[in-house]
């Protein structure tokens, strides 16, 4: 009977199907059927019912139909693997509040990712693959990029989780490579002196907790906040990550790059970061600073 129909070209409002996993057959058929008549909507229906039964399960994602298809093509197209892959890319130095609504244009059904779950970079994922299997992905790739420093004396002497929490402080106060080198040299040279790293980036994530942009100047009553993740208070490395981090600045963190700073500042007006040796010269640096900038 199939045989003997003609399947002319479906009317469909758009050249993408999306197909979400475990969506009900008849979901389906109404989103790629709906535009037909009556008699073809029953009868391609029953192909959508067969075809998932008896022959190939229909696949759940993205898909691109040609124009001029007919419904047998996009048989074919939808049970296979999706032809659409999202090209995703998690920003290095990105907090909670901004990954949240950048997961959640490519999936409907998403969950928070933690800051240690995968390095910040652009990833090709198929829209075939769920949620879950873009999480696990993540994952081995970070696994497998720290497999390339088993060696490294800083993972050897801090552990996995304090080098990535270093890196998140790293990445949310350094402007450039050249910052990240050196600002890594002052957080050594301040853990290895028993010295609080007062980082202002860890104020504001005690402050926002990542759920939002601060949008305001820190506070001199603001660095006296009760917190784990404030520097300025606690001794030693905070206990969790404060932004999502990128492969560069984990590369130049493990470099162990040496310096004899132990202070900085930023410079709004020179639009760089401003060293010290000791906390005599910081200070002199930092009034001459203020005095241009008021």
């Amino acid at each position: 009977m199939f045989f003997l129909f003609n399947f002319k070209t479906i009317k469909l409002d758009t050249q993408f199907i999306n197909i979400k996993k475990n969506e009900p057959i008849f979901s389906i058929a109404n989103n790629i059927i709906k535009n037909e008549n009556y008699l073809h909507q029953k009868i391609y229906y029953l192909l959508l019912i067969l075809t998932n039964n008896y022959n190939q399960k229909i696949n759940y994602g993205k898909f691109k139909i040609n124009k001029n298809s007919n419904f047998i093509n996009i048989l074919k197209i939808i049970t296979k693997k999706s032809n659409i892959d999202y090209k995703l890319t998690f920003v290095e130095g990105w907090e909670k509040y901004q990954l949240d609504p950048y997961l959640s244009s490519y999936y409907q059904n998403y969950e928070q990712i933690p800051y240690d779950a995968l390095i910040a970079d652009t990833y090709i994922i198929n829209s075939s693959n769920s949620f879950t299997e873009l999480k696990n992905f993540l994952e081995l790739t970070k696994n497998n990029f720290f497999n390339n420093y088993t060696d490294n004396e800083l993972l050897k002497k801090y552990g996995f989780n304090n080098i990535l929490i270093i890196a998140s402080l790293v990445e949310r106060e350094a402007k450039n490579n050249k910052d990240k080198s050196l600002i890594s040299s002052v957080i050594f040279n301040r853990l290895d002196n028993n010295m609080k790293l007062q980082i202002d980036a860890t104020v504001i994530a005690a402050i926002t907790k990542g759920k939002y942009k601060l949008g305001r100047d820190l506070t001199y009553d603001d660095l006296k906040i009760k917190d784990n993740l404030n520097t300025y208070i606690i001794e030693g490395i905070p206990p969790n990550m404060i932004s999502y981090v990128g492969k560069k600045t984990i590369e130049i963190l493990l470099e162990n790059n040496k310096s004899d700073y132990f202070f900085y500042f930023y410079n709004i007006l020179e639009k760089k970061h401003i060293f010290s040796k000791n906390y005599k010269d910081h200070k002199n640096k930092l009034h001459e600073y203020r005095k241009k900038n008021k």
